[in-house]
């Protein structure tokens, strides 16, 4: 996906900004502030249960029923958002191509949501579906069709009125949907440059008179050490009239806000899978309507603690069922952990993976890109369920046969891509750094350098053939075999092969200069 300055540093600049926050002071003749609460979610992918934490001694962490159990404690004003990626992610979310995390959006009583890219990845067909059986407002401002006006099936904004403040509500989804969903699944579509979307929906929303204005955005958190992009921050800074940025995409986890320096604007994320949840306080002039102040807290929601809600939990408990104890077949042991790795980093699962992919297709070469990888996988035994939560998406195997001169531009992508490729049957050495600035130094084939003339084969996910995270090359192959074969049921069968997960000898990817 995307994107420090180290996290503490820019935590503790965001510290700075948020201290004193656009705060102004109130006499003591006046009446005493509006206080509006917002609740805030992003990135759910399907996590709509509670599950043990390893960190707590598997103490239960997470879940729908706990997040409206939390809602539900505030009598006063409020407002429940969600910024995108709902439901694919677990086989609760994913088998039922989102319908049973609906369902549970409609009983936690969302007040607005916006799309994600992932919503897309059923087809247009099924998110429209999604959004027909919806109870609130489905946002995406700057999602265009082809007559060039915004889709009908969502709305760029709402005006809630809370507790007599007229709040204005848009959303924003990512310009870079081409590099994140399969041309088929968003063919028609355009995605409009979020600030300048942005500039006009609040222009648009002052006009039908809102007080608070609100961007719910999947776009995205920026982070020095990641590949440049306009994220939060830049709409923050670049438009004025926003009071809140309710983020996602990122899968930033914000314990202390970012607060726009010129604006004041706030800026807000949750991390991901429903681990816990975003707390806004918004305090407001009872004359102008305005916002004095603003800040945020992230609340983990532990059910042991906040406790459930008990209608939320019988439809979380369905979708469970629904789902029954096939994923809880153990396929495989793990005597160590697998583990995914950072943006430059060789990964012993994303190595493993790619072998398995190899070794299914009998080719030279194997890819996995690493935002592909969606979980570890601890020590013990391996269920089903552990590799549903690695490769939650409906990626088929493909395999490609190129050139040599093509390949070593493919391997080129590969190191400069959102976060290091995994790969096996090669060795990389590569310009570690942000991922504009890497690049490929080296490469080697089973032990020998590439023939530029020879043809060789790649085994990889439909998903990057087609384009996805860049990899335009492919499109320039001898051939591309499509196998049918899913890229989860690969992995499957190669645990339950080995019966033993072993971790891959390192030495695959090694960063110039020792790094």
């Amino acid at each position: 996906m995307i994107f420090g300055l180290k996290r503490g540093v820019l935590a503790a600049t965001a510290f700075i900004f948020s201290l004193g926050a656009a705060s102004v002071p109130v006499r003591a003749d006046d009446a005493p502030p509006l206080v509006i609460h917002i609740y805030h979610t992003n990135d759910i992918h399907g996590w709509i249960m509670p599950r043990p934490d390893p960190i707590e001694g598997g103490r239960p962490i997470g879940g729908a029923a706990a997040f409206k159990a939390l809602v539900d404690r505030d009598s006063g004003p409020k407002l429940v958002l969600d910024a995108g990626d709902w439901w694919q992610g677990t086989p609760e979310g994913s088998l039922t191509k989102g319908a049973q995390v609906a369902d549970v959006f409609n009983a936690v009583g969302y007040d607005a949501a916006e799309i994600g890219n992932h919503e897309f990845d059923a087809g247009v067909g099924n998110l429209k579906s999604l959004i027909a059986k919806l109870k609130m407002p489905v946002l995406a401002a700057n999602v265009y069709g082809p007559d060039g006006r915004r889709v009908p099936w969502t709305k760029p904004w709402i005006v809630e009125t809370v507790d007599g403040v007229k709040i204005g509500v848009f959303g924003l989804l990512t310009t870079h949907m081409p590099d994140l969903e399969f041309p088929k699944n968003i063919a028609g579509l355009t995605f409009r440059r979020e600030v300048d979307e942005a500039r006009d929906d609040v222009k648009a929303l002052k006009r039908r008179g809102a007080q608070v204005i609100v961007a719910v955005t999947h776009v995205g958190f920026e982070e020095p050490d990641r590949a440049k992009f306009e994220g939060d921050q830049t709409i923050a800074r670049e438009v004025a009239g926003i009071d809140v940025i309710v983020g996602g995409h990122s899968h930033t986890t914000l314990r202390v806000p970012y607060r726009d320096p010129v604006h004041g604007t706030l800026v807000v994320q949750t991390g991901c899978y429903l681990l816990r949840a975003g707390v806004i306080t918004l305090k407001i002039d009872p004359k102008t309507r305005r916002v004095i102040s603003s800040e945020d807290r992230l609340v983990d929601l532990r059910p042991d603690r906040l406790g459930e809600d008990p209608a939320v939990k019988a439809v979380v408990d369905r979708a469970a069922l629904s789902v029954g104890r096939a994923f809880d077949a153990v396929v495989a042991t793990a005597p160590v952990a697998l583990n995914r790795a950072g943006p430059d980093q060789e990964s012993a699962l994303g190595s493993w993976m790619a072998d398995c992919y190899r070794a299914r297709l009998g080719a030279d070469l194997g890819l996995q890109n690493a935002g592909g990888i969606r979980s570890d996988v601890p020590a013990g035994p391996v269920t089903l369920r552990r590799i549903f939560n690695v490769m939650p998406f409906d990626n088929e195997l493909v395999k490609v046969t190129m050139s040599g001169a093509l390949l070593r531009r493919v391997l080129e992508r590969a190191v400069s891509s959102p976060g290091l490729a995994q790969i096996s049957g090669a060795a990389l050495t590569f310009h570690p750094g942000p991922r504009d600035e890497r690049g490929l130094v080296s490469a080697t084939v089973a032990g020998a350098a590439i023939d530029d003339a020879r043809a060789y084969t790649v085994a990889t996910l439909d998903f990057l053939v087609n384009g996805g995270d860049g990899y335009r090359e492919f499109a320039q192959a001898a051939s591309r075999e499509a196998t049918g074969i899913s890229a989860r049921d690969a992995l499957r069968e190669c645990a339950a092969k080995q019966g033993l997960m072993a971790a891959p000898t390192p030495g695959r990817l090694a960063a110039a200069g020792g790094r």
